[in-house]
Parts: structure tokens; sequence; C-alpha cells
């Protein structure tokens, strides 16, 4: 154990993530940082992955699965109640951590006495680094920037326990389509953030888009979201009320997307229409649908169904 640095905890949950696992593993015991334990949430695989998992006889390794396969908000939040560390990382199977992140991340969170950090990613696509990710912002108190524009990766992210302590929060479970969304706008809205320019991971741009399904659930999930800022955190909403209701009409987009994508598009116009005069953009999507109502198909192709 090194000494005089914090335990770092890092989850992985898996659901049948064979084909990536081994890659997965090696990017962690590749670390430079050594003090850690590795919580490996078995989210109900049925492949290999258990094998693959059992293959390493690490101590640090620590394997938990459920009973049947749950949301991946749930089983993110199983898994950081299994951790014992200071601060957690979180690495999804398909992706991988250049060997000194947790290093970097680490040093940068205690000496700027931070409790979020995230870093540039580099991505890949069709096993290729396409291109880099690199945040706008700099560290800071950046709440009313992330909800100008939401950009910390799920894999290249790490938070302090101590700010889910002190909030009581965790992932939530009701949550479908964006559980990292809900929980780090909560940290947000309370502590500084660190932001590392360096890339620091790989992030693998997967080519399917969003069903239906999902694309129902992220209007839904960002208003329940929503809900919980303006009731835990009503002094940040009304600090930066602009940026907020900015924010929040995502939900009327996302809500367009739905109806839009079902085809039912004279709901889809209504729900557009409440937010013509927030954001260009919605201006701009909503002419044209009048004007080439192909359009829009097109630009959600374009963007995976992600919106924006």
């Amino acid at each position: 154990m090194e000494e005089n640095k914090p335990l770092v905890s890092f989850v992985i949950n898996c659901y049948n993530g064979e084909k990536y696992l081994k890659k997965c593993f090696a990017s962690l015991l590749n670390q430079t940082y050594q003090n850690w334990e590795l919580i490996f949430w078995d989210n109900a695989s049925i492949d290999k992955s258990a094998e693959i998992f059992n293959t390493h006889k690490d101590s640090r390794f620590k394997y938990f699965k459920s009973k049947i396969n749950v949301t991946l908000g749930q089983a993110r939040a199983w898994a950081v109640d299994q951790c014992n560390g200071e601060y957690i990382g979180f690495l999804d199977v398909d992706d991988e951590w250049l060997p000194s992140k947790t290093e970097i991340q680490i040093s940068q969170m205690m000496s700027e006495n931070t409790h979020l950090s995230y870093t540039s990613i580099y991505l890949k696509i069709n096993e290729k680094i396409s291109s880099t990710s690199i945040p706008k912002y700099n560290s800071g108190y950046l709440f009313d920037k992330q909800l100008e524009r939401f950009e910390i990766n799920m894999p290249s992210s790490m938070i302090k326990t101590e700010a889910l302590k002190a909030l009581n929060i965790n992932f939530d479970p009701r949550i479908v389509a964006s559980e990292e969304f809900d929980l780090f706008m909560q940290i947000a809205a309370k502590y500084k953030i660190s932001v590392i320019k360096q890339p620091l991971c790989i992030y693998r741009v997967s080519n399917g888009s969003l069903t239906n399904l999902s694309v129902e659930h992220r209007a839904q999930d960002k208003k329940y979201t929503f809900e919980k800022l303006e009731n835990n955190y009503a002094e940040q909403v009304l600090k930066y009320k602009k940026s907020y209701l900015k924010a929040k009409a995502k939900i009327s987009y996302y809500e367009f997307q739905y109806f839009y994508s079902i085809e039912n598009y004279s709901i889809a116009k209504k729900k557009l229409k409440k937010v013509f005069f927030i954001d260009f953009r919605y201006s701009l999507i909503f002419i044209s649908l009048y004007i080439y109502p192909k359009l829009y198909k097109n630009i959600l192709k374009l963007y995976d169904g992600r919106g924006i």
C-alpha cells in the first residue's frame, strides 16, 4: 500500500462484457497509482465475464453479481455502496484508461480541493482513435456551465466519496438514460470541479442510435432531475436562472424527439413550440419542419438520436 495516498475505488459495471473485458482490466492494472480496489459489478451477465474476472488473483479485485439484470443506475448505486475508497472512479467495460489517469486525477483533486473531476478523452470508432474531445471549461465552480453544456464523460470522471455522504446521494435507480447527469449535477451544485485537459481515457463510440424508448426516458429523467435541483438546490437554481431555464428546455426538446420518432408530428410540434424562443436551434428545427420535414430525420441520424 502506498503511504499517504488515499484508497481509490474503481467501479466497473458489466453486462455481457467479455469482448472488451481483458483490455479493460489491463488498463486498470497498468495504472501507475497502486492504492486501489476494484468493485466489479456483474449485472446478471450470461457470457464469460465472470470467468475472465476469475483469471485475476489480485486481492484488490472484488466481485459482486446481481440476481437479475437491473438498470445501469441501480447497478451503479449498488456498486458504489460497496466502495471503501476516499475517491471513486468509473470504468465501463468497453472503455480504457491511460496509465497515468488515476495518479494525475487524484493529485489535481487534492491540490484543488475538489469533489468531482473529469478529463479529456480519446474517441475510438471501429478500433481506431478518431478524435479527441477536450473540455471547454476550466476548473472551478461549474454548476451553471454544466447546465449550459454538460461535458462530463463517465469513464473520465472521479468523485470524492465525501460529497455523496454529505449530500446523501447516489446514482438513482429510477433514472434510466442519464444517471450520471443526475448525480454529477447535484455534486456540481455544491462543490468545485477539477477539469483536466489532458486525454486520460479512451471512450468507445457506439454506432447504434437510441431507441424510441430511450428518447422517451431522457425526457422523463431530465424532468425528475430538475425537480431534485429545484427542491434541494434552490439557491443555486435562482442564482443561475437563465442557464437553468435554458437547460430545462431540453425536457420539451426530448419530448419532441420522442413524439417525432413515433411519427406523432402534431404533438411533437407542440412540444417544440414551447421552447421556440429559448434557443435558436429549437427555432431552426421548428421552422425546418414546415419547410423540409425530412430534414430533421437526417439530423437525428447524424447525431445518433442524442439530441442537442
